[in-house]
């Protein structure tokens, strides 16, 4: 046996990892699973500072609530910053926010960025969560497809805009990391750049042939994604449809206002050329009647053309509503067509060969417990055949679970991470901080650990894909432990006395 640092984990043996196979496959080297169409390289070392998932989307919502209060740009030229563009200019043409990060930017994973360009969305637009996530993901891949495509951009952007792409040649986004700080321009093309608006975005750009086509190519299809994508352009269509009936009641309304004025100011002229002729007025009353009537003649002018420019809004805001709609509709039937294919090639691929091999944990010399994943020869020599890139796991906390490998990892702050049995890569991170001296305890499908909030420590359950569900209120010791007996978990509080709680609830 040669001299490794390894910690075996037999019962787990490879006629077991195909259970992991079919909870989902991993697509790409980074700490969460690449939903985009393009495989982005995200750093996959331990961070040397260790941020919550809310202090990296907050630096987006800052962004994003300073350009929703009227500025221009917002941020540093050296850190992360937007350019907000709006002009009357060009209707042919898109508005768009430029994103960047300057050389400072200390974003490296794809799942981060993706948080940062949540939260811009949902302070500049007030987009809800689930719609800004959505958009971030299309927005990240659009621009890795159109990377340095700077003859494309100004083809579909206003001219002012573009001439605020500065420098040129770091148009759009790569897709690896090392080449993101100081070599990004990103673009989020506008509709109505309204806050509260579904529309503020522009769908249907980031939503082009070439980035559904490259979603294709994934082995899902990127369906789910696609899916969402469809949902919030019904959604938008449905709002758009609402705001053209809003707009075709005040058309009808202004219509009658504008008819009923022309009938007075027509008896008011008829009635005036009467009294002219009678004689029943004096020069000065008619002169003075007859400015009064030719200014509201004038308002009544000004009235039609703002009503003409109304019922062009509305038939602009219904073709819009078509448009969305139809392309639902389109990517619909292209999504039920690549279920159905993807059906039929499980239906005709033969059985998966589960890997073989011993998974283990590789500790690092020296360290005080923390390793990494690995798959061992069972013969005599043992020898490792395949290795995480993942290095920070502590060896105390991998756990199987529901056929996926769970632990905590962290060089500074510790999170949850989920390791892929088949590739050995991290594919998933849980938002919350775990105490470095936590174990990952198990009671049916649920994950318990000991996490930290506010320099505080709280007994938290975690579903299994690491979304925290509930936690105590009353702190726990860093140290504890936790048995679950009659339906009961036990474990200590901050003081060293025993605490009792409810599983589920974890309420005393």
């Amino acid at each position: 046996m040669k001299r490794f640092y390894i910690l075996f984990f037999i019962l787990f043996a490879c006629f077991q990892i195909a259970q992991a196979q079919e909870e989902g496959a991993v697509d790409s080297a980074e700490i969460s699973r690449n939903l985009g169409p393009v495989e982005f390289i995200s750093n996959t070392e331990a961070p040397a500072v260790f941020n919550t998932r809310d202090e990296i989307w907050s630096i987006g919502n800052g962004l994003g609530t300073a350009v929703r209060s009227g500025l221009g740009e917002a941020g540093g030229r050296r850190g992360y910053f937007v350019r907000h563009n709006l002009y009357p200019s060009e209707l042919d043409r898109l508005d768009g926010d430029i994103f960047g990060l300057g050389p400072d930017a200390g974003v490296d994973a794809i799942r981060n960025l993706r948080w940062i360009i949540q939260g811009y969305l949902e302070g500049a637009y007030a987009y809800s969560q689930a719609d800004a996530a959505v958009l971030a993901e299309f927005i990240t891949v659009y621009n890795a497809v159109y990377r340095k495509n700077r003859e494309y951009f100004s083809s579909r952007y206003k001219t002012p805009l573009m001439e605020n792409m500065v420098p040129p040649g770091i148009e759009g986004l790569s897709t690896h990391w090392r080449e993101w700080a100081g070599q990004t321009l990103m673009l989020i093309p506008l509709r109505t750049a309204k806050d509260g608006s579904l529309g503020a975005v522009e769908t249907s750009a980031i939503t082009s042939s070439e980035v559904i086509n490259e979603m294709r190519k994934e082995e899902d299809r990127g369906i789910e994604q696609r899916q969402a994508m469809v949902d919030l352009k019904e959604r938008e269509a449905d709002e758009a449809f609402q705001q053209a009936d809003l707009k075709r009641e005040e058309i009808k309304t202004e219509e009658l206002r504008i008819a009923e004025e022309e009938r007075r100011v027509a008896e008011e002229r008829a009635n005036l050329e009467q009294q002219k002729s009678e004689g029943l007025i004096s020069e000065d009353e008619a002169v003075e009647k007859e400015a009064a009537l030719e200014t509201a003649e004038e308002k009544i002018e000004q009235s039609k053309e703002e009503l003409q420019e109304l019922r062009e809004e509305e038939r602009e805001t219904r073709e819009v509503a078509e448009l969305k709609m139809e392309e639902a509709q389109a990517e619909r039937r292209e999504i039920s067509a690549d279920q159905a294919e993807i059906l039929n090639i499980a239906a005709a691929a033969p059985p998966q060969a589960a890997p073989s091999g011993i998974l283990a944990v590789r500790l690092n010399p020296g360290s005080s417990g923390t390793g990494r994943i690995v798959r061992v020869n069972p013969d005599a020599t043992g020898q490792i055949m395949q290795s995480s890139s993942l290095n920070t796991l502590n060896a105390r906390t991998v756990t199987f679970i529901a056929g996926k490998i769970i632990a905590c990892s962290g060089g500074g702050k510790c999170a949850l991470v989920e390791i892929s049995a088949d590739a050995l890569l991290a594919v998933k991170q849980g938002e919350d901080e775990i105490n470095k001296d936590s174990l990952i305890w198990v009671n049916g499908q649920d994950l318990y650990a000991i996490s930290v909030s506010g320099g505080k420590n709280y007994i938290s359950r975690f579903d299994t894909n690491l979304a925290r569900q509930a936690s105590s209120s009353v702190e726990v010791h860093p140290l504890a432990s936790v048995v679950f007996s009659g339906g009961k978990l036990l474990t200590q509080k901050s003081d060293g006395s025993v605490l009792i709680v409810n599983p589920s609830t974890l309420a005393e």
